[in-house]
């Protein structure tokens, strides 16, 4: 299929035509799914149940697992081996994290001119890691009532194939144990987990620590691309009984409800723990607690967690614990909120972790479904982000000497913990393949994270909106400029093609080509037609045209499938004063009025109020937030409202006279975008037109549009405003003189 669709772009150029339907280029629509982009009767996917004891020694940061996997088999066909994803073997001097390593020379250059540690050395650093990987299997058998007996195996990177005794048949289901040891990785120097050393010991944030059956479903059959360390996981939903020993002293954090607190919390910490509440905020354990003791004897941490996807922990001597209760509408219970962090980050950690968690859950509910799990836990330590089910990682927070930090480490704190406990929607529920569609989590993730930040606080989103739509029509004029479904090793700038220019496409879409309440509604429907299932991308993109009734084809393709940047020019403008009847007249300002309205519209936006999550949490009012809410002025936003609006009736009840304005726009990037135009007329009037995408179908490069105006006009430009992506705004203004 493949083939068949590279054929059909090289008879088609998008040059050519771009406004091929999405099923004209499409793969087609399999019998599990449906050209809704919804899941169809015949859909299917497979089951990982898993019981685990894990053991983890914090002398030598080495893991020692038993697991009890039962695999469920739901494909209609016989399945007769199984591929499991033993990814400490990345960090190995045999695995691809290394051998497909390609250093750029323009990035060895750019390090040496801003004068920062060469590539090199950290790789180095990062060898020194490889050399130490040690994972051992102990055990791969097959378990038959009491009896066990040894399957055969055979290792490849970081994928390991199980051959079965016999072949399963859809609803059959195979238990295997399974034993293993490795140490962990320093997770400072890579890794998407792993130990931080401290004066105060180690903190541990722990994941890819298991054997796990790949990802199977009806597109590719088993996902067996393998772990190159940027692109993400592929894995299947089951139920996770855990148990997790460490030294006595260390606090536990997990995927999942703690199911013994009784039984590893001291009799202080137990009552606190008992009287978390929505009320406010407990502290579990407090600063004066946060470095304890930690014995020669184990504590045995139980936890379950049902219908996830992974299973994460973290664990600390050195923790400070604070918890609370979130009623998350239409969830089927309240949500357990916790934050684990050490004193080193306190300050700013205190509270603000526990905010922005809370306030992603509501914000990704109203936009998504109601977040289905019981509990949601942020942890501190090595790794900068990293997100599973109902856990996420997020470290390195610089604070000064005093416990003060900058604006903008605040604000990357924030944007970083909703970032990573969003991702608690997208993949951990709406279980895309990481491994192959990077963006299909990451980049919608990003879309609601902008929306969440928007309602947090003042001007937390307004200030990086601009500078993200610029970054994004830059990448796509740079020349480097990637398919956002590219091979995600292929991919050399991975925050602006998986994350911002998907980020920014979706946000443009909802704003200047769809508008926010048909956006919304289709982005729901496809969250809850994919909740705990595997959706492709193609299942995202007809999901979203058939919800919102309008062929979208043009922007799927022109967005996700080429790299043209977006660059209208106004070639030139000739206005003539042109004499009708008075009822042609009419018909022909009639577009003008409703122009003008638009402008006003836009302007009125500014002065709406706005309620922000901080309002409600006094103790969250810093001197930041106080700073940035005296920068909101809509006094002075109603003052430029009513001066246009004056403006406008000026305009309108000058004398009767009529012009004919013909613009002629040309296409000088190459992808066609929606025509969005502003007229500013003489004495302060302005008006704002829009047309869709499709006013390019006859000639792709060129569009001649014809306006008709009450009064002479000074000035036109195409896509006004910040948030524009075209990348040359030299070209998009023209200033009219009388000669014209």
């Amino acid at each position: 299929m493949g083939a068949l669709i590279l054929g059909l772009w090289a008879q088609i150029p998008y040059e050519v035509d771009p406004f091929l339907p999405l099923e004209d280029y499409a793969p087609a629509v399999p019998s599990s799914r449906t050209p809704f982009g919804t899941p169809s009767p015949a859909y299917w996917q497979n089951r990982a149940d898993y019981q685990m004891e894990i053991t983890l020694d914090p002398a030598t940061h080495r893991i020692r697992g038993v697991a009890r996997l039962t695999y469920t088999h739901q494909g209609p066909f016989p399945l007769c081996y199984l591929w499991l994803a033993i990814e400490p073997n990345y960090f190995s001097l045999r695995g691809y994290g290394h051998l497909s390593r390609n250093f750029l020379w323009e990035d060895f250059r750019r390090d040496m001119r801003r004068g920062e540690a060469s590539r090199l050395e950290l790789y180095a650093r990062q060898l020194a890691g490889y050399l130490r990987t040690d994972f051992q299997l102990q055990e791969v058998a097959l378990e038959e009532g009491t009896q066990s007996r040894p399957l055969p195996y055979r290792i490849e990177e970081t994928w390991m194939e199980v051959a079965l005794p016999r072949c399963l048949t859809a609803g059959e289901r195979v238990v295997l144990r399974l034993a293993w040891s490795f140490t962990l990785n320093d997770a400072t120097v890579e890794g998407r987990g792993g130990y931080l050393l401290t004066d105060r010991g180690p903190i541990y944030q722990v994941a890819q620590y298991y054997p796990r059956p790949a990802l199977l479903n009806d597109i590719r059959g088993f996902e067996k691309m393998p772990y190159y360390g940027p692109s993400e996981f592929a894995t299947e939903f089951g139920d996770y009984e855990v148990t997790i020993r460490l030294p006595r002293g260390y606090t536990v954090a997990a995927t999942g409800r703690l199911l013994n607190p009784d039984q590893v919390l001291p009799p202080a910490q137990l009552a606190r723990w008992k009287r978390v509440s929505t009320d406010s905020t407990t502290f579990i354990i407090p600063e004066a607690e946060a470095y304890a003791k930690v014995g020669s004897d184990t504590v045995a941490w139980r936890f379950r967690a049902e219908n996830v996807r992974d299973f994460a922990f973290a664990a600390s001597s050195q923790y400070i614990w604070e918890a609370r209760y979130t009623q998350v509408p239409g969830a089927p219970g309240p949500t357990l909120l916790q934050s684990l962090y050490t004193p080193s980050v306190a300050p700013i950690w205190r509270h603000l972790a526990l905010a922005a968690a809370e306030h992603t859950l509501h914000e990704y509910s109203r936009y998504t479904f109601p977040f289905p799990y019981p509990s949601m836990t942020v942890t501190y330590g090595a790794v900068y982000g990293m997100e599973y089910p109902m856990i996420v990682f997020c470290g390195r927070q610089q604070l000064e000497k005093d416990g003060s930090y900058s604006e903008q480490t605040r604000h990357s704190f924030i944007s970083l913990v909703i970032h990573e406990v969003g991702h608690n929607f997208f993949p951990m529920v709406v279980c895309s393949d990481e491994r192959r569609w990077m963006w299909l989590d990451e980049g919608l993730n990003t879309y609601l994270e902008n929306l969440t930040k928007a309602t947090f606080e003042p001007l937390i989103r307004e200030k990086e909106a601009s500078w993200e739509w610029k970054r994004v029509s830059q990448y796509l004029a740079s020349g480097r400029s990637q398919p956002i479904l590219a091979h995600p090793l292929a991919i050399r700038e991975m925050a602006a093609n998986a994350y911002l220019k998907v980020a920014i496409g979706l946000e443009a879409l909802r704003t200047q080509i769809l508008d926010p309440a048909r956006m919304d509604t289709a982005f729901a429907r496809y969250a809850r037609a994919w909740a705990f299932k595997h959706p492709e991308p193609w299942d995202f993109f007809r999901a979203i045209s058939s919800a919102v009734g309008q062929e979208l084809g043009w922007f799927w393709r022109g967005w996700f499938l080429q790299t043209q940047p977006i660059d209208i020019a106004i070639d030139t403008v000739i206005v003539e004063q042109v004499q009708v009847d008075k009822v042609f007249r009419q018909v022909l300002l009639a577009e003008e009025e409703e122009a003008l309205q638009r402008y006003l519209l836009s302007l009125a936006q500014d002065t709406l109020p706005r309620r922000y999550f901080v309002d409600k949490r006094p103790e969250l009012q810093d001197k930041y937030v106080r700073q940035n809410r005296s920068k909101i002025q809509p006094a002075l936003a109603r003052e430029r409202l009513r001066e246009a609006e004056a403006a406008a009736r000026k305009y309108l009840r000058q004398e009767s006279r009529l012009y004919q304005v013909r613009v002629r726009f040309r296409n000088v990037g190459g992808m066609v975008w929606p025509l969005r135009v502003k007229i500013s007329y003489e004495g302060g009037a302005a008006s704002l037109w829009h047309f869709p995408a499709e006013v390019w179908a006859k000639e792709p490069s060129l569009v001649l549009k014809v306006f008709y105006t009450r009064g002479p006009l000074t000035r036109v430009e195409v896509e006004p405003g910040e948030l524009s992506l075209d990348s040359n705004p030299t070209n998009n203004g023209y200033v009219v003189t009388a000669g014209d």
